[in-house]
């Protein structure tokens, strides 16, 4: 089964509705009229880059969202892969590698050497899936909210 991944850049209310299931799959809680104004905000001239694996209905199964950014302590800029979401009626099929490698070459386009996943599902398959295709553990990241 070959799966396609979709570039996007234009959000239909479909689209929206089912990135915004996705992200509740993490725990998060979003409406639709929220993910809209996020997903707006996230765009390619913002260094932002959004891809969709959709199911044979059209609607989304899988998103995934990453940023090129530089950082203080490399002249290199870095691809952060900022999300990655695979419904459960598409895992086991490819779908999250298929984005990763989506990911990897889009950041590559980029003249990015130095990679970045930032692991939202802090569960064991989360961590195996990321160590499995070459990725490892890099430090903690702390977070407050204030």
């Amino acid at each position: 089964m070959t799966l396609s991944v979709e570039s996007i850049t234009s959000w239909s209310d479909a689209d929206v509705a089912d990135v915004a299931a996705l992200v509740r799959l993490l725990g998060h809680q979003v409406d639709d009229a929220a993910m809209r104004a996020r997903l707006e905000r996230l765009t390619p001239e913002a260094g932002h880059r959004t891809w969709l694996v959709r199911g044979a209905d059209g609607r989304a199964t899988a998103v995934a969202g990453a940023q090129l950014t530089w950082t203080y302590a490399s002249d290199e800029p870095t691809a952060q892969l900022l999300l990655l979401v695979v419904d459960g009626t598409a895992r086991r099929l490819g779908t999250g590698s298929t984005l990763i490698g989506t990911f990897e070459t889009w950041a590559a386009e980029q003249g990015v050497r130095r990679l970045s996943a930032v692991n939202a599902a802090a569960t064991d398959s989360a961590h195996r899936f990321y160590q499995k295709r070459g990725y490892h553990e890099t430090g903690l990241r702390y977070t407050k909210i204030v």
